[in-house]
């Protein structure tokens, strides 16, 4: 854990299912997608597949053939460009209308990059040909629920297969239509297939709480509430900030209150329990998260949307996410959500623009700040980053997070007085016992480090491990420090013996205690780990260096001179250039002077 903590980000909605079933889940929500891209058996043309991966051919007929403009759709869709790629897909589609895979793709791609109409008008064009594909149906369904249209809704509900997510999709769905027809007893009874299902009376029980509550069943809601509480080990923030707001909307704010501070007991930094506390002592309620059906469908879809994120099914989680904005223009948490896969898919430009549209009220614009921040650094604008999180730190100078970022990318621009300096600021405001932040001293003793303050480096080294002990890069930051002193060689030893165990594959790890080795005058010990690290590192000038060294000391000289011209070709500091040349000259004078 690097300190740098983010704020209490939505990650489930209600989708807080048994982990056994994540699974089931994931792999039903992906066959869900790549239904929407499979092809009918016998069509002419080439072999398509939804990624967009190497081998698709062009599926045009040779009178025809804009190849150019689908091949540049599939790049774009490989690069994750979805709104380029829909449209280059939308004008191919154009000379090929009758084709079901260029048609399953540019409805995917559509639907991916939040281009509706069109995604709407491809949904329809693809259930006239293939009525079971489900992506196709959903898209549709969120359009009805949008327009309040409850009979087209339970339709589309009724037409998508009953398979697979679906089984859990259609069951809160069809309630929800239920309730908002002014239907609670059906609703209740509908939504109690789901409670058959073994992993989800979790999911169940929040459900059937929310629909007594928006049916105006307080007391029965009530109990259901509870009921979630006590079943959830332990209780979300979401489920306790919706708990919260039912007791404030029932005249029991004291309750509302008491069960919030309870929460921040073990979260006390959450800035979205703080700020519907604070709501309540001032008087007023908190903010309701459901409020009507289509604020529902819109938590569902959102829910399944971080499941899939969570697991890496990042395509998939994109297109829950849309259909929940659809709903929900404004839904932060959802917005959030597509920035997070944006910034995994790299698409920094794009998740910036995204995160820019969460106002500074929310309680979660510093998180989104720090993150905007981060995606400016990946997009190589140093300076405006450093803009951003100067202008974080005033908006709250008790916060260490952009000073923590400052000193990274100043550190990472080898701008180490100026990072130490915000490295200090950063320390400043943390708990200097608390284990999270024993980067912060790590990072700030490379600084001192490379500024020639090696006492305040070392202290600072100390101060890390003091923290956590078993961290393998300070570990073997401070005891190769002390190999390159000739100081607390044994010591230095234990320690990079440690690290190795920690990570056997680090080339560095592997090449300090090598090196350590050397220092202490057990050659053989040394070329042993050193030829292990140039196995992991082969490209590395210190390491070839370093073994040349140590097969010199051990009477391998021809090989020695090898290591040092290859040290050399890899480019090795300035400094080196002339020692490594006069070793290839001269050999190794002595033990003494090996470097």
């Amino acid at each position: 854990m690097s300190g740098e903590e983010e704020d209490d980000l939505p990650r489930h909605g209600f989708l807080f299912v048994n982990p056994r079933f994540q699974r089931f889940l994931l792999a039903a929500g992906t066959a869900f997608i790549l239904g929407a891209c499979s092809s009918s058996q016998g069509q002419s043309g080439g072999a398509l597949n939804p990624a967009g991966t190497e081998g698709d051919t062009v599926p045009f007929a040779e009178n025809v053939s804009p190849s150019g403009t689908y091949l540049a759709g599939l790049i774009a869709g490989q690069n994750r460009d979805y709104s380029v790629a829909a449209d280059l897909m939308l004008n191919a589609l154009e000379a090929a209308p009758g084709d079901p895979r260029l048609l399953a793709r540019a409805f995917l791609l559509s639907a991916s990059a939040g281009n509706n109409d069109d995604a709407l008008a491809l949904a329809s064009r693809i259930l006239a040909v293939s009525p079971d594909q489900s992506l196709a149906h959903l898209v549709l369904l969120v359009d009805a629920v949008k327009n309040e249209e409850w009979d087209l809704a339970r339709e589309r509900i009724e037409a998508s297969p009953d398979t697979g997510v679906n089984t859990i999709l259609r069951p809160m769905f069809l309630a929800w239509t239920d309730l908002a027809k002014g239907d609670l007893d059906k609703a209740v009874a509908t939504l109690e297939t789901l409670s058959k299902k073994e992993g989800f009376q979790t999911l169940y029980g929040i459900q059937l709480a929310l629909l007594k509550d928006l049916g105006g069943r307080s007391e029965e809601a009530l109990a259901a509430y509870m009921n979630v509480l006590e079943i959830s080990n332990p209780p979300s923030l979401r489920q306790i900030n919706i708990v919260a707001d039912f007791l404030s909307r029932q005249g029991d704010a004291e309750a509302a209150k008491g069960l919030l501070r309870t929460y921040l007991e073990s979260d006390p930094d959450s800035t979205i329990a703080l700020k519907s506390l604070k709501s309540l002592e001032d008087g007023k309620g908190v903010e309701r998260v459901i409020g009507s059906p289509g604020d529902a469908f819109a938590e569902i879809l959102f829910g399944f949307a971080s499941l899939h994120a969570q697991e890496k099914a990042y395509d998939a989680g994109l297109v829950y996410a849309m259909q929940a904005l659809r709903l929900r223009p404004e839904y932060e948490e959802a917005k959030i959500l597509v920035g997070e896969i944006m910034q995994t898919q790299g698409r920094s430009r794009d998740a910036i623009a995204l995160y820019r549209t969460i106002p500074e009220s929310s309680p979660y614009a510093w998180t989104v700040g720090l993150r905007i921040a981060d995606e400016l650094v990946a997009l190589d604008l140093k300076e405006e980053a450093l803009d951003e999180l100067r202008s974080m730190s005033k908006l709250r100078p008790e916060r260490f997070e952009p000073h923590l970022r400052r000193g990274n990318i100043l550190r990472a621009s080898e701008k180490f007085k100026e990072a130490s300096s915000a490295y200090d600021q950063a320390i400043e405001r943390i708990d200097s016992a608390d284990s999270r932040f024993w980067s912060v001293y790590y990072f700030r003793g490379i600084t001192h480090e490379r500024t020639d303050q090696w006492a305040k480096a070392e202290a600072d080294f100390l101060k890390a491990l003091e923290l956590s002990p078993d961290q393998p890069h300070v570990l073997n930051y401070l005891a190769y420090s002390w190999v390159e002193l000739r100081k607390n060689l044994v010591q230095a030893e234990d320690m990079l013996i440690k690290a190795v165990e920690l990570r056997p594959e680090d080339g560095y790890i592997v090449d300090s205690l090598g090196w350590v080795y050397y220092q202490l005058g057990k050659f053989d010990n040394a070329v042993n780990y050193l030829e292990q690290a140039i196995e992991l590192k082969a490209e590395d000038p210190v390491i070839n260096d370093h073994l040349g060294d140590a097969y010199w000391q051990v009477g391998r000289y021809h090989e020695a001179r090898f290591q040092w011209k290859r040290a050399l070709s890899f480019k090795p500091e300035d400094k080196q250039i002339e020692v490594i040349r006069a070793k290839i000259e001269q050999g190794l004078i002595s033990v003494a002077n090996g470097n």
